[in-house]
């Protein structure tokens, strides 16, 4: 009988193993000593099988691939793999399946008193000739944004909706086994020229926030002084009690400001996105800054390090 082989560490990621991020980990990990082990799209099906028969463990799992909402996903299957066979998973798949349904995060974030932009269910036994009755699209304004409720990277997203039941037909028939939600349209102010749209990324126990457009994906680093000149410390408190309503060890979530009546509001417009794009500038325009992908690898790898107790 084979003899069990231990990973350290392992990562699921289908970008190629020469990107930036991946050259971090693994140079620094080795200079840890702490083993490695890459799963692509290449290899998983291996791997999982390898992890099923019990011929390797990984103590510790970076996740950045898998889809819950698909039943045969291999990603998917290698996180609840590690995790049965008692390794840690970043995010834990059980706690991702709850929080990556947009349905249900509304209602916990409503419960938690976190301000969200006015929002329209229509669950997936509602019919499809279902018509918004004229005091919903009075609530709801013109346009209005209409997303799935397991949608990602913008997936099944319809940014200016009009409210015809037509256009409203089409998006679900796209998605039939899912919940969608009409959502009104946030038109956040802007700080000396740049728009008050923010992305903050959470990993394990930092916070990272972002400018962020909603419509060119472009980041830019949020610094303390900005926070500080225009009363920015509510990002940091709504990311903090999402993190606590969710315990996703590492996640980003975006947040729009409006001026009502003179003073700022923060609408958390797309609560948990539960694999951050780790892609920096120096690779891609929308990517994140390369000093701060730097910043969160140091702080992958000091968490890591816990973890396993080193």
């Amino acid at each position: 009988m084979a003899k069990l082989k231990t990973f350290d560490f392992g990562i699921t990621w289908s970008s190629p193993d020469d990107s930036f991020f991946a050259r971090i980990l693994k140079r620094k990990f080795r200079d840890l000593g702490i083993s490695f082990l890459w799963m692509d799209d290449f290899n998983n099906k291996s791997f999982l099988r390898d992890l099923l028969k019990n011929k390797i463990r990984i103590k510790v799992l970076m996740d950045t691939e898998a889809t819950y909402d698909n039943p045969e996903d291999i990603y998917a299957k290698i996180s609840y793999a590690v995790k049965d066979s008692g390794g840690f998973v970043f995010n834990d798949p059980d706690i991702t399946q709850l929080t990556i349904d947009k349905a249900y995060m509304y209602h916990r974030l409503v419960n938690a008193g976190i301000t969200v932009p006015y929002t329209k269910m229509l669950r997936k036994w509602i019919p499809l000739n279902y018509n918004l009755t004229a005091n919903t699209v009075r609530k709801l304004g013109v346009p209005f944004i209409i997303k799935p409720a397991h949608g990602y990277a913008q997936k099944g997203v319809i940014r200016n909706a009009t409210g015809s039941s037509y256009q409203i037909r089409k998006a679900r028939k796209a998605y039939m086994s899912d919940t969608f939600l009409l959502q009104q349209k946030i038109k956040p102010i802007y700080f000396d020229g740049k728009k008050a749209w923010f992305r903050i990324l959470k990993v394990f126990d930092k916070l990272f926030p972002c400018w962020w457009d909603d419509v060119t994906n472009r980041y830019e680093r949020l610094t303390l002084r900005d926070i500080k000149k225009y009363k920015l410390f509510p990002l940091l408190e709504i990311t903090r009690k999402i993190a606590d309503l969710t315990k996703m060890t590492w996640f980003s979530t975006e947040i729009a400001v409006i001026n009502d009546g003179g003073s700022l509001e923060f609408f958390s417009i797309d609560p948990v996105n539960d694999q951050c794009d780790l892609t920096p500038k120096s690779e891609e325009p929308n990517g994140l800054p390369d000093k701060l992908v730097l910043t969160i690898s140091d702080c992958v790898i000091r968490n890591v390090r816990k973890l396993l107790r080193m």
